[in-house]
C-alpha cells in the first residue's frame, strides 16, 4: 500500500516539476526574441526549446506509466508471485561450463 502511494506521490510530482519548467521554457522562449544581440537570442532559444523538450519528454514518460499501471496492474504482484518459469534458454545443464 505505501509502494503504490509512493508511486502515484512520485509520478504525479515529477508531472507537476515538469509543467512548470514547460511553462518556464515557454516563457523563456518569447523572452528570448527581445534580446538585441544576436548570439544571446540563439543561446536562449535553443536553451528554452531544450528546457521545453525535456519536459515535454517527462510528461509524455510519465502518461505512458501511469496508462500502463492502470491497465496492467500493479508489477509487484508478478514479480511476487511464487510460479516458477521455465528456462528458455534450451540448455539441460543450470552450471556454466568451465
Amino acid at each position: 500500500m505505501v509502494r503504490k502511494l509512493l508511486w502515484w506521490t512520485a509520478c504525479g510530482a515529477s508531472a507537476m516539476l515538469s509543467i512548470f519548467f514547460l511553462f518556464v521554457g515557454i516563457s523563456l522562449c518569447i523572452a528570448s526574441y527581445n534580446l538585441n544581440h544576436p548570439h544571446q537570442f540563439i543561446l536562449t532559444f535553443f536553451a528554452s526549446n531544450l528546457i521545453i523538450l525535456i519536459s515535454v519528454v517527462v510528461i509524455v514518460a510519465v502518461i505512458i506509466r501511469v496508462i500502463g499501471r492502470l491497465r496492467h496492474g500493479d508489477p509487484q504482484e508478478f514479480i511476487e508471485s511464487s510460479q516458477v518459469t521455465p528456462d528458455s534458454s534450451g540448455s539441460k545443464d543450470p552450471s556454466p561450463d568451465v
